[in-house]
């Protein structure tokens, strides 16, 4: 029988998330060396091969791809017992944010430990751009949000500073000789501001296909091989690809994405919404 280990399996998930065995250290507060023993110390114990490695990338093997689901289910019921033994009394009424370019699968976890573990806290969600989530924080209309802006904010903890990648189907063709084919979010959007700012310094032609407020049209913009998009590491969706080096294109910035909240405190059944978003994206509290 295989005995799987709590920290085994939180430790494939944290670098399947990150797709960085340093990264992923950095997260669960322990050394690059102590990740890649826990993921042999799995791999052996199942005799399945869970990551493929490269000097740059490590991706899900198909074996990976296949256990992830299931370690994801496993973990949030994990926790969420143990905050519902704690906390399991707690009631009220939360509004929380979430960016639009940020997580959907995230946000269906989140949303089912929140049901199964504190039935009595009632989360409203709001998906929208990061700099509408930020006027609705300040507004005190939203009590937490993750947002993805360029500076750190106010009562914000860091979840991650993934570098921004070039993304794009495998229908689409590079040619050097035209104008990027960029779809963008609307005016706002970090992650345009970014890579606007670093076109225009190294002196690249660009166009913007589309200019949109729907993460849904820029998938389906990019789907087409008609046009290119720039996404954090870690969340290009399956089915796009990063585009490799050779195409020429500048290594893009790192982003920062926060969870941000309001300035005037948290009730109590917000403080558990937090603590449960930290533990589901492997934050460590400060």
């Amino acid at each position: 029988m295989i005995d799987l280990d709590i920290r085994l399996l939180r430790s494939f998930l944290t670098v399947a998330s990150e797709r960085s065995f340093s990264r992923a250290g950095e997260k669960l507060a322990c050394s690059q060396a102590t990740v890649s023993l826990r993921i042999k110390a799995l791999e052996d114990g199942i005799g399945r091969k869970l990551f493929e490695r490269s000097y740059h990338l490590v991706e899900l093997s198909a074996a990976g791809r296949e256990l992830l689901p299931h370690v994801q289910g496993l973990l949030d019921r994990h926790d969420a017992l143990i905050d519902h033994l704690r906390n399991g009394k707690l009631a009220g009424t939360v509004n929380f944010g979430v960016a639009e370019d940020y997580g959907e699968a995230f946000l269906s976890r989140l949303m089912r430990v929140m049901d199964e573990s504190f039935p009595a806290i009632e989360l409203n969600v709001t998906c929208l751009m990061s700099v509408k989530l930020e006027k609705l924080l300040e507004t005190r209309k939203l009590d937490l949000a993750i947002v993805t802006l360029p500076n750190t904010k106010s009562h914000s903890m860091i979840l991650s500073r993934p570098k921004l990648v070039w993304v794009s189907s495998n229908e689409y063709v590079h040619d050097k000789k035209r104008p990027l084919p960029m779809a963008f979010y609307a005016e706002g959007c970090a992650f345009r501001a970014a890579t606007i700012k670093l076109l225009k310094e190294e002196g690249l032609p660009y166009r913007e296909v589309v200019t949109t407020g729907s993460g849904e049209v820029i998938k389906s913009a990019v789907s087409s091989g008609t046009a290119i998009t720039v996404m954090a590491e870690g969340t290009v969706p399956t089915g796009f690809s990063v585009l490799p080096k050779d195409t020429g294109l500048p290594d893009l910035p790192k982003s920062c994405i926060q969870l941000v909240e309001r300035e005037d405190g948290l009730s109590k059944a917000a403080q558990q919404v937090k603590t449960s978003v930290m533990k589901l994206l492997g934050v460590q509290a400060a």
